[in-house]
């Protein structure tokens, strides 16, 4: 069958019944979607449809291994595990780029770090809108992104640099608001190929399950999907945490309260952010240790989790020691000083420093 614009009505209209896609139906539509062949409206519809009916685990890995055809690849050549943290967003908690000041953290203790990010859609502030605000080139070549992986064990990949057909699904994610297929799809379609493993913060439990059994079959070794009981994509010191943990095909699930790992159990208002800039000011101040202790401890213990994915630490508790030693000793600051070095400008990160740090 000669599948068209016209076709893409019908498949509203399955969804809109709540029944499941075909493979066929959606290889289809993603590629029109992906070629520009689709109007914004119905792109909208189609999202939304999608959400309300709730993604199948095939309906999943189908458009993920079609987002990935169509991406920007890169194979970053490093000692040791190369792993991911990202979240899904769509939590409707507005908190501070936690996710990204991890990374940096967790970076500056040895992990290998390729950080897949975008702007916000959904919040105030993603980890894009925050690197670029200190400085990042967000549109450096993708060789000098590989490159900075090598020489400084970390790198930020804007999601729009490399995955360009993604442009035709913006306007339609930003018009709707909310979370959609793609929020899934982001943290999951990091571009580099030799990629080990990766930390997923989800914004929904439900999702934990279909999105293990998406990555169970994938080419990552390990894979940690994180969600806090309390709604944070990510893991919090606010309350206990659920983990789905993909490791080679087999899927265990364990829970993870703060107090496991001599963290204190923190109130979630203390942890909200009003602004883009206090996005900013919170993750800058996280990664030079002059943050509040609740702010600091939420992003040391995420540090903690991508420390033992990426096989530098054995556990959770010696991931959260560690995370403490590189931000006391001035690690993490020197560690994001040195990517900016390499992608940006010092003197935005250095504005910044001034601005929110004095």
């Amino acid at each position: 069958m000669n599948f068209g614009p016209n076709n893409l009505h019908g498949v509203i209209r399955k969804l809109v019944s709540r029944m499941n896609l075909s493979q066929d139906e959606i290889t289809q539509t993603i590629n029109l979607i992906l070629q520009g062949e689709a109007s914004e409206a119905y792109i909208a519809s189609f999202l939304v449809a999608l959400t309300m009916k709730g993604e199948s685990t095939d309906e999943i890995r189908t458009i993920l291994q079609i987002v990935k055809k169509y991406a920007i690849r890169i194979a970053p050549q490093v000692n040791g595990c190369l792993i991911d943290n990202c979240g899904t967003g769509g939590d409707i908690i507005n908190s501070f780029n936690i996710s990204t000041a991890s990374a940096i953290i967790a970076s500056s203790a040895g992990t290998k770090i390729a950080k897949h990010g975008n702007r916000s859609v959904s919040g105030l502030c993603g980890s894009a809108d925050f690197m670029e605000y200190i400085g990042m080139d967000l549109n450096r070549p993708v060789q000098d992104i590989s490159a900075a992986i090598e020489h400084t064990g970390i790198g930020f990949l804007y999601a729009p640099k490399f995955h360009p057909a993604m442009q035709n699904v913006t306007s339609a994610r930003r018009t709707i608001g909310i979370r959609t297929i793609f929020n899934i799809l982001g943290p999951l379609s990091n571009p580099c190929t030799n990629l080990f493993g990766q930390l997923v913060g989800v914004s929904e439990p439900k999702l934990l399950k279909t999105m293990a059994l998406v990555m169970q079959n994938s080419d990552i070794q390990e894979v940690m999907l994180v969600h806090a009981l309390d709604g944070f994509d990510e893991l919090s010191n606010t309350c206990e945490n659920i983990i789905t943990w993909i490791i080679g095909k087999e899927i265990k699930n364990i829970r993870l309260h703060p107090r496991d790992v001599n963290i204190e159990l923190a109130k979630s208002e203390n942890l909200i952010i009003r602004s883009k800039e206090d996005s900013v000011r919170d993750t800058l101040q996280v990664i030079y240790g002059v943050s509040t202790k609740e702010k600091q401890d939420i992003a040391v213990l995420n540090a903690s989790a991508a420390l033992v994915v990426g096989k530098v630490a054995v556990d959770f508790k010696e991931g959260v020691e560690i995370a403490r030693e590189v931000i006391k000793a001035g690690r993490a600051q020197k560690k994001l000083l040195e990517l900016i070095q390499r992608c940006g400008r010092k003197d935005m990160l250095r504005a910044a420093e001034k601005k929110f740090l004095t």
